[in-house]
């Protein structure tokens, strides 16, 4: 007798607050490869609830073809205004869950511990008992970030909530060794903490072509935000035009009004404005084709919150010579000089070696580009699998 095929797992991701960006395309293609593993996906957003098919090539298009997502793309986000969004579509969620969860899920999937991202799941999971609950821990938040001092406060405080509701959890997956050994000193359960990773797009990665039309010296991808160095690159921006004054420093992200308009009038008062150009938020193969355009990368991270650097990653498998400060985690990912690594917050030396590379003239990084396979969004899913069908 032939045996019943396995019973695909229901699973509802936890996506209550949603960014300018949209959902993030390396979130759809794990989501998407969950799918193909044997998942039925739902996407809760607090006010919508609806399942998700990314056959084909819709992860990329997933963000255009959802009329909730793009009313959330139009806002102007400021910090604030972001914080009481959250607050306020969990509050929402919690009284009018019923409304939209027809359906009973297996499985309730928060894709970052952030902590708009795990209130519904742990009230959910109170409710209904029998749901497991899985999450993806990214990053800690220290209060010493530089920023604003209550902002950065309300982040290390949220954060310490997010902790305190993790304990219910059944699963999480930490994305390095320094975030599994954080969780188990703050006395989570070994057997609750899966070890995983991050992942770039490799197959864009692999497509990847220069395109003549940008004048890329140095790229920085990410938020625009303090903790990502954002003023250290203008201070090794303005030693390297002492003797490059042409050089371009392109930014390709986006951050709050705020922040923006901040680091707009530091580029003004340090009269750089010829030497920085902004081109917002970036995806799918037109991304790789601006990183594969660059001369350089950039990623001047000062923050303690900074767990992987997916930019960094992404940059340093596309072959492309990388500049960091020393952070932690960072000899357990780069253990072979695939990124050029200074003290943090030593910006002249990292001005002097970039300029020693525009010396050389060899804008190449063959030791980066052997890292492309190790890494794929495909395989982190498929550790999640594993873990999500035992359950």
């Amino acid at each position: 007798m032939a045996e019943d095929p396995p019973t695909k797992k229901k699973v509802l991701i936890s996506m209550l607050t949603i960014g300018h960006e949209g959902i993030l395309a390396i979130w759809l293609r794990k989501f998407k490869r969950l799918q193909e593993l044997g998942c039925e996906m739902a996407l809760y957003g607090g006010i919508f609830c609806e399942k998700i098919d990314l056959a084909g090539e819709k992860v990329y298009d997933f963000n255009q073809t959802n009329p909730e997502i793009q009313k959330i793309k139009k806002i102007r986000w400021t910090k604030w205004k972001y914080l009481a969004h959250s607050l306020k579509r969990n509050a929402y969620a919690l009284f009018t869950f019923r409304k939209y969860l027809k359906e009973e899920y297996d499985v309730i999937y928060s894709p970052s511990s952030a902590l708009d991202l795990v209130i519904f799941p742990y009230f959910y999971k109170k409710i209904r008992k029998d749901v497991k609950w899985v999450t993806v821990f990214d990053n800690i938040v220290p209060f010493s970030d530089p920023g604003n001092k209550l902002i950065r406060f309300l982040a290390w405080f949220f954060f310490e909530i997010s902790l305190f509701l993790l304990r219910k959890a059944d699963k999480i997956f930490a994305i390095s060794d320094d975030l599994r050994e954080y969780l188990l000193k703050k006395g989570f359960s070994e057997g609750k903490i899966v070890l995983s990773t991050n992942g770039v797009e490799n197959d864009l990665i692999k497509k990847a072509e220069v395109d003549e039309k940008y004048n890329i010296d140095a790229l920085f991808l990410g938020r625009i935000n303090e903790t990502k160095g954002i003023y250290d690159m203008l201070e090794v921006l303005n030693i390297v035009r002492g003797k490059y004054p042409d050089f371009q420093l392109v930014i390709m992200g986006e951050g709050d009004e705020t922040t923006k308009n901040q680091f707009k009038r530091r580029i003004k008062n340090m009269d750089l404005e010829n030497n920085v150009q902004f081109l917002g938020f970036r995806t799918g193969q037109e991304k790789f084709n601006i990183i594969k355009s660059a001369k350089c990368f950039w990623f001047l991270s000062v923050s303690g919150s900074e767990s992987f650097g997916i930019a960094l990653l992404e940059a340093v498998c596309s072959g492309i010579p990388a500049f960091a400060y020393d952070l932690p985690q960072f000899p357990q990912i780069y253990n072979n000089r695939e990124v050029d690594i200074s003290p943090k917050g030593d910006y002249e030396l990292v001005a002097q070696k970039v300029m020693k590379l525009f010396e050389n003239g060899n804008f190449t990084n063959g030791k980066g580009k052997m890292l492309l396979d190790k890494y794929s969004w495909e395989h982190v899913a498929e550790i999640e699998y594993n873990v999500i069908k035992s359950l």
